[in-house]
Formats: C-alpha cells, structure tokens, sequence
C-alpha cells in the first residue's frame, strides 16, 4: 500500500484544491498552497522509494519495520503494482519538480480567477506520471498515460479567452488523442501474442529458456513495435510528430510549460521504453530509435535556431523547439544502448532526463517572469531587460547554457556521456558511430548559436528605460533559485544524480540491453 500513497496523496491533493477554490475565498491562495503541500509530501514519499529501491538492489531487505519487497510491489483488484528503477527515477524527478513549479504558481497565479481549477488539474497530471511510474500492467500505463494527457490538454487552453491557447489546446489534444489510438492497437498486438499485458510475466519468459516465449519476433511483434513508437511517439515530439509541441508550450501558462517540457515529454518517452523493454532480445528497435534520436534533434535544433529571425521572435516558442532537440539526445542514448549494449547510452539518456527537467524548467519558468513583469514574448523587446531583473536574466543565461552543454554545467554532463557512448561504439559499428558523434557535436553548437543572441541580448543597453520595471516577485524567485542551484550542483557533483540513475541503468542493461 506504501508504493500507491504518492499516487494518492496528488489525486487527495487535486479534490482538496478543488474544494477549497471552488467554496473558499475566490482571491485566497488556499488551493496553490495545497498543492505545494500536497507535492512535498508526494515528493518525500518519492525520495523514500528511490532509496528503498536503491537499499533493496544493495542487498538490504528491511528499512525502517517496512519489508522491502512488500514496499516496492502491491496487487490491487488483480492489477499488479510494481516500481522499477526506471519508475522510481521518473517518480522522483516528477514530483520534484512539481514541487518546486507549485512554489513559483503561488505568485504566478495569484491573480488567475480560475485557479479552482487550475491547481487541481496540474496534481492530475502529475499523478498520471506518477501511476506510469509504479504501473507494471501495459493497460495501467496506458490509463494513466490518459490522465496525464487529458489534464494537460485543459492546461495548454487554460486561457480559454486567447484563440492561440483554444487553437493550441485543440491541435495537441487531436494528435495525441491519434497516438493514444495508435499505441493502443499496439499494446492489443501484445495481448494478442501473450494473453497478458504483465510486463514482467512477459519479459520473464523470454529471459527464462525453460518458458515457452509469450513474444515472438515475427510480423505481428514489428507493427507492434512500430504502433508504439510511432503512438507514444506524439507525446514524446518525436519528429515528425512533433508539431503540437510549439505552439502547446507557448500557449500555457509558463508554469506549465515547465512541467510539459521538463517532465511530461519526457514521460513520452520513458513509456516508450516501458513498452519497448519487452521486445529487447526478439525485436533491434534500438536502431530505429538512434535514426529517429537524429533527426529529432536536428530538426528541433535548426528550427529554434530559424525562429529567431522570424519577426516577433517568440522565447518560449524557441523553448520549445529546444525541447524537441533535447528529447533527441534522450532518445539517442537509450538507443545506443539497446542496439549496442551502451552502458554509457543507458546513463546518459537517463542523467539527460534528470538534467533537462531541470534545466529546462529553469528556462521556463526564468522566461515566464520576465514576459510576467513585462508581458511580451518577444525577444527583441527584451533588449536590456538584464540591468532591471538580473537575478531572472542570470538564471536563463545560466538554463541556456546549460541547455547548450556548456560546461561545468549539468547539461554538459549528461550530453558528454551521450557523446562518449557514440565513441565508445565506434570499434563495433565503424563510421556510422563517427558520424552519430558529429551530428551531436553540431547539434550542441547550433544551440549555442541561438541561445548566445538571446543572453547578449538581455545584457545590452537597453532600447528603452525599464522604469517601474521590478525583479521578479520573491515567492516566484525562490523555485527560480532552487532550479539554478540544481543545475550548477548536478554539473559540479553529478554523483549526486547519478546514485539514481546508476540502478536504472543497471536494470536496462540486465534486460540484455543491451
């Protein structure tokens, strides 16, 4: 019952800010306070379970009167309930930086009328993430991937009096609503073959010669494989899937658009993984996730790079392309090392995920309070907006570079470890592994290129005097701060991270991973 109280505490935390927005005081802060609260208890529950996990996979057994294995599995109504390492991993920097996003929105929304609403929403979100995360049943995945889907779908049109909002909400509620067809069919292929959608009864008759196999390696297993890549591949913005993204995570609330960039596409992919996992040994999928990974981040990174010159260049919306670069190096790693056995693959797509939901939600939430403070999105009319709100301008500078992989920040760590993988494979698959390294090295640098622009920008004379013009409020500094320290120390100490992401990498690479 231990392994489902984060999952219920977010959906207990979600009615409460509803309840006390919808019959409390209109203009209190009563349902953003809940669900600060209600994200660091899910978050110390989160923390708990990594380490169980963490103790567990070390040989310990028993953990303050709690049996370990009674922690890290439950059986509910006949649906089993298990956390991997890959589920602790994404559960924990989920519902970190849903604490940290919830701080800033105390600020951020406390003039928003409709906040009864708002707070609720983003808790359901989260707990989908969080049910993916302990979800061992290809059905469960798939109900709660729903949840989350559903709920960001109402967060991108929460300014329902935009047409930009209601026009990007309606695009990325249809195309994901298509994957969440197309990644169904696929899991049904599954049950097809195994008469059960249990991950690990599957997977266990693979690795067990003495089970007749429940998966095989004909044509039903490839378009099932291809149902969900190309179905999971929508909410991961995987090109050419990708097209909702720019135009959702400019819309919402920046708020949001941390939470979608930092860890909502990202759970695209780790679901991907989820399902794909069972297919390792019967299926070289890896390959087609390298190609996809390359793409992806050429095309996210080319784009960004392009909306600077269009006229009334749009921060967030280059963010957003970043975003689908970024999510190309993430899936490159995991590609490596299940098409060649990559244990640096495994670790630098994992570090990436980590790095990059903090990162980017810095970047996010650093933009949203300049455009706060001074209500436009566009870069050119941000000229100087440094000397006003240094501390904001610092931590995007900080975020951008980050993003760039410029070192010594946490970006350059996991990038660097995707870079050595593609090394490392190159005495097994010759120029093919010179030429992945080459395109990630360019990538990094056309990023550089179009983030550099922006931080001069903000640090030139201004076109015009900021008069009235304040740094950004202190409750939505803090969260602001938090982020740029994470993001400097995961750099610095990547130990600190890498004690989270070293069990996932070693339970990838037990699938035969590789």
């Amino acid at each position: 019952m231990f392994l489902l109280l984060p999952l219920i505490l977010l959906i207990a935390g979600a009615y409460l800010a509803f309840l006390v927005g919808r019959y409390g005081n209109k203009d209190s802060n009563m349902p953003a306070i809940v669900t600060t609260i209600f994200s660091f208890l899910a978050l110390i529950v989160s923390v708990f379970l990594a380490w169980a996990w963490i103790d567990f996979n070390n040989g310990v057994t028993e953990f303050m009167g709690l049996n370990m294995l009674d922690t890290l599995t439950y059986t509910l109504g006949g649906t089993n309930f298990s956390l991997d390492p890959l589920g602790a991993f994404l559960m924990l920097v989920a519902t970190g930086l849903t604490f940290v996003v919830s701080i800033y929105s105390i600020g951020y929304m406390k003039d928003e009328p409709r906040k009864q609403y708002f707070f609720p929403l983003m808790l359901l979100m989260i707990a989908g993430i969080v049910g993916i995360a302990i979800s061992s049943d290809l059905f469960m995945l798939y109900v709660f991937f729903e949840l989350m889907c559903v709920s960001s779908y109402v967060l991108v049109s929460f300014k329902k009096d935009k047409w930009e909002s209601i026009e990007a909400g309606m695009k990325y509620m249809v195309l994901s609503s298509a994957g969440s067809a197309l990644a169904l069919f696929g899991i049904a292929l599954i049950y097809g073959q195994a008469h059960t959608l249990d991950v690990y009864v599957i997977m266990n008759s693979l690795a067990d010669p003495l089970l007749p196999d429940l998966i095989s390696s004909g044509p039903m297993s490839g378009i099932a494989v291809l149902m969900l890549i190309a179905g999971f591949g929508v909410k991961a913005a995987i090109v050419p899937l990708h097209t909702w993204l720019p135009d959702a995570h400019s819309a919402a609330p920046s708020n949001i658009s941390a939470l979608l960039s930092g860890i909502v596409i990202e759970t695209g992919v780790i679901i991907l993984i989820k399902n794909l996992m069972i297919f390792q040994g019967t299926i070289n999928f890896g390959e087609l996730l390298i190609v996809l990974a390359i793409v992806t981040m050429t095309v996210g990174n080319l784009m960004a790079f392009i909306q600077l010159a269009v006229k009334g260049a749009d921060l967030k919306r280059i963010l957003a392309y970043s975003s689908i670069a970024q999510l190309g190096y993430i899936l490159l790693g995991f590609g490596l090392g299940f098409a060649y056995g990559s244990e640096m693959g495994f670790m630098g797509g994992t570090f990436h995920i980590m790095t990059h939901a903090f990162m980017k939600g810095l970047a996010f939430l650093a933009a949203g309070a300049i455009i706060y403070r001074i209500g436009t999105r566009d870069i050119k009319k941000m000229r100087g907006i440094g000397h006003a709100m240094p501390i904001t301008a610092l931590a995007f500078t900080i975020a951008a570079l980050s993003l760039a992989g410029a070192p010594p920040l946490s970006g350059f760590m996991s990038e660097w470890m995707i870079f050595k993988a593609g090394i490392d494979v190159v005495p097994v698959i010759g120029m093919w592994g010179v030429a992945i390294t080459a395109i990630l090295l360019l990538n990094s640098a056309l990023s550089l290129g179009y983030y550099l622009p922006i931080i001069k920008g903000f640090f030139l004379k201004p076109s015009r005097k900021w008069v009235g013009i304040k740094e950004t409020p202190t409750i939505m500094l803090i969260p602001i701060i938090i982020l740029m320290a994470i993001t400097i120390t995961l750099g610095v100490w990547p130990e600190i991270g890498l004690q989270f992401v070293k069990p996932v990498v070693d339970f990838l690479m037990g699938l035969g991973g590789a």
